[in-house]
């Protein structure tokens, strides 16, 4: 009779909880209260959501693994996946008790469920006091309190198939930065990348609710993207891409995707590469400026890659846009000036020429000019100018020059 006081008692407590703007550690330090002994809620690849914090379990050496690294080390986790534990999980729908040789206190294990699929699990260990008959009820109970509250979170776009989001997350947010670690949950995910890495973020503003969501885009991209694994994050679709072979990757793999995103009329940034999974917040921010700025500059366009626009980001980071005519190159001014007293294209010609390698041939067929008269231009703006277009250094303050009135959207002539 007391138990079932007890339980109708904390039922009520649990569902104001719920009501209100709480999170999944209110629930979990309730439930300390009513269970009266310390438990952990993970993900099913056994990554730590939430613990009780109030008694310190020092001499179990399970507990002790999962409150130092977050998450199983792959050994432990192969050891329980050979004897069968997840299996149970899986097939038990009500709280069971467990007991094996690496842990000194028994366990009551209860899974959580959101839309009839498994997504986490609590685990309370025996540690203040032995176990009572009532314990698997409340634990019962326990699972479905943080079954709602996970379904008000980000948790909800987690499914067992897709654990690796879980695991991106935690990279862009930067709550694992020891490689360690990245690499025990790669392991225990048994996720597989390739050398090289690089980030996408797709800009989802565009997309047409009435035919997709982001679930299935996401899922349609990883389709699309081998060696890859997205997830959605404020709200956008944030990928992880890997490969062997830069060139091959930007020019070759990304067809599909390319085209994807084009047809849907949506808009997607890339970072640079690179190589260390510690840097996957640093280069999520350089596809969100390529974004940024591609939209900026490129409306038009769909695919924004960091690299053609780091120059960008240099000028509008450290230029103050009100003085930016102190770093714009004078001849280059004079250029312009001359151009427009005189109806001539010599500024234009010359960044022609400039992104051309010095090329003349090259530059005269993008201008739609004879050969001759591209070279003759090139003479006339060294006499204009006064300058010895075969200097680097002053190459790179013109070529920068011109970057610097591309961003502040001034037309040439």
């Amino acid at each position: 009779m007391e138990d079932n006081f007890l339980i109708s008692h904390y039922s009520l407590e649990l569902l104001k909880t719920l009501t209100k703007d709480s999170g999944l550690q209110d629930l979990v330090d309730l439930g300390y209260r009513m269970l009266g002994n310390p438990f952990t809620i993970t993900d099913l690849s056994v990554k730590l959501l939430a613990s009780t914090g109030e008694t310190q379990v020092t001499d179990d050496p399970v507990w002790n693994e999962l409150q130092k690294n977050k998450n199983f080390i792959f050994q432990t986790y192969s050891y329980y996946a050979k004897n069968s534990l997840f299996e149970q999980i899986a097939n038990n729908e009500d709280p069971f008790y467990w007991l094996d040789p690496y842990c000194k206190y028994p366990r009551i294990i209860g899974k959580i469920s959101i839309h009839n699929r498994d997504m986490a699990v609590l685990v309370v260990c025996a540690h203040n006091r032995e176990f009572k008959a009532s314990d698997k009820d409340i634990v019962s109970i326990l699972c479905d309190a943080c079954s709602i509250e996970l379904q008000k979170n980000k948790y909800i776009h987690l499914s067992p198939g897709l654990l690796h989001q879980n695991f991106l997350l935690d990279l862009l947010e930067r709550n694992i930065e020891d490689g360690r670690i990245i690499a025990e949950r790669m392991k225990v995910l048994n996720l597989k990348l390739k050398r090289k890495l690089f980030v996408l973020n797709l800009d989802t503003q565009n997309l047409d609710i009435s035919k997709s969501t982001l679930p299935y885009l996401r899922e349609e991209i990883e389709k699309k993207l081998a060696n890859a694994k997205a997830v959605i994050y404020n709200h956008n679709l944030v990928i992880l891409a890997s490969c062997e072979n830069e060139l091959h990757f930007l020019e070759v793999e990304l067809k599909a995707l390319k085209a994807f995103i084009t047809n849907n009329n949506l808009q997607a940034g890339i970072s640079r590469s690179f190589t260390d999974l510690t840097e996957v917040r640093e280069h999520y921010l350089e596809s969100l400026e390529a974004l940024k700025l591609g939209e900026f500059l490129k409306k038009e366009a769909h695919f924004f890659r960091y690299a053609d626009y780091l120059i960008y980001d240099l000028i509008n980071f450290h230029c103050d846009k009100e003085k930016y005519k102190k770093f714009l190159h004078r001849s280059l001014l004079m250029l312009i000036e001359y151009d427009q007293e005189n109806k001539t294209e010599f500024a234009r010609s010359l960044y022609t020429y400039i992104c051309n390698f010095k090329n003349v041939k090259d530059s005269a067929t993008e201008l739609n000019i004879h050969r001759n008269t591209m070279f003759h231009r090139i003479e006339k703006i060294e006499s204009i100018l006064n300058l010895d277009l075969n200097d680097g250094d002053i190459l790179f303050q013109l070529y920068f020059s011109y970057k610097m009135l591309e961003l502040l959207k001034v037309s040439l002539p």
